[in-house]
């Protein structure tokens, strides 16, 4: 099963995948992994239903535990390298799917890489300077947050740095990497309630995602460190309203806030790379947000339109 396996991971880390994706229905297997350009179709093999039993055993997963989705993780060296994985299983009476997900396979960004729009970075750079507050990313799956959390990160130093992740993606030496674990208790709560008494000067949390992991993020942002985070929303005006649904007093967010980022993915036109077009709600504009957020919605779109126009990114970009 070890030349299979890694016949499938030479692929994934020529075509530069994070997620490879296994469905197996009556011994059928079904291979796509998930780059930067979306699904890719791999070509089957006899021994890919006996791979994903494979898989299993190297995540600990439990193979008699049936309707019950399963997840787990494991390293493998390859090619000189360590590699790290996590296996997410679901199996019902009738279908096998399993996400085998690589890590550790990207090494990050130079913050120059992110974008075109050098304005932009600037304002990131000047907001890294600050001691306190909350920096939030925002974007649909696939944006490219963490790689801008992680890009921005990269460049600071002398400072004490914390981060919790959900997992681990890209180690940094630059700073304290805890990683979630929901069987132990470790949630995003607990972790920065540890983190705030080894007295950080920034903390990471790879992802707002419930009530009390937001409350937390503002009151570490209101009691006196820079807190960088991310939180799925379509744009900044709705990344507003999601931090309310989940709690978060609006004066507390407006207190605390530095800036709130929205940010897109997109095609080049004139390479074969991508690019991160980013929409930044900051200062006077954030707090005329807050009390309308209307003239702010539709931003993005017009960044893009504009984006467009110029012959930066491809036409086929969608705006919706």
């Amino acid at each position: 099963m070890e030349h299979r396996f890694e016949e499938l991971l030479k692929t994934a880390l020529y075509h530069k995948v994070t997620d490879i994706h296994f469905n197996i229905t009556e011994h059928v297997t079904r291979i796509q992994m998930r780059g930067i350009n979306g699904l890719m179709e791999v070509e089957s093999s006899g021994e890919d239903e006996r791979l994903f039993n494979y898989l299993e055993y190297q995540a600990n997963l439990d193979i008699t535990s049936f309707n019950k989705p399963q997840t787990g993780a494991f390293s493998y060296f390859y090619g000189g390298e360590s590699y790290d994985f996590r296996f997410a299983v679901i199996e019902t009476r009738r279908q096998r799917t399993g996400v085998l997900r690589i890590l550790n396979c990207q090494q990050g960004l130079r913050l120059d890489q992110l974008t075109y729009d050098r304005e932009c970075l600037e304002t990131f750079r000047k907001w890294l300077k600050r001691k306190t507050g909350l920096i939030l990313f925002t974007g649909l799956t696939g944006s490219g947050k963490t790689t801008t959390l992680y890009s921005l990160l990269n460049t600071v130093s002398g400072k004490t740095i914390y981060s919790l992740e959900d997992p681990i993606e890209v180690v940094q030496s630059n700073m304290i990497q805890l990683e979630i674990n929901d069987k132990t208790g470790f949630g995003y709560d607990e972790g920065i309630k540890q983190i705030l008494r080894h007295n950080p000067d920034m903390i990471m949390i790879g992802e707002i995602r419930d009530e009390l992991t937001a409350q937390m993020c503002i009151r570490a942002a209101l009691t006196g460190c820079l807190v960088l985070s991310s939180l799925h929303a379509r744009s900044c005006t709705t990344a507003i309203n999601r931090l309310t649904e989940l709690g978060v007093k609006k004066e507390d967010l407006r207190d605390c806030a530095v800036g709130i980022v929205n940010q897109r993915l997109v095609k080049l036109r004139k390479t074969a790379g991508y690019t991160c077009v980013y929409d930044i709600l900051q200062d006077e504009e954030l707090f005329n947000c807050f009390n309308d957020p209307l003239p702010f919605a539709k931003r993005m779109d017009e960044k893009l339109l504009r984006a467009i126009k110029a012959g930066i990114i491809a036409d086929e970009e969608g705006i919706v």
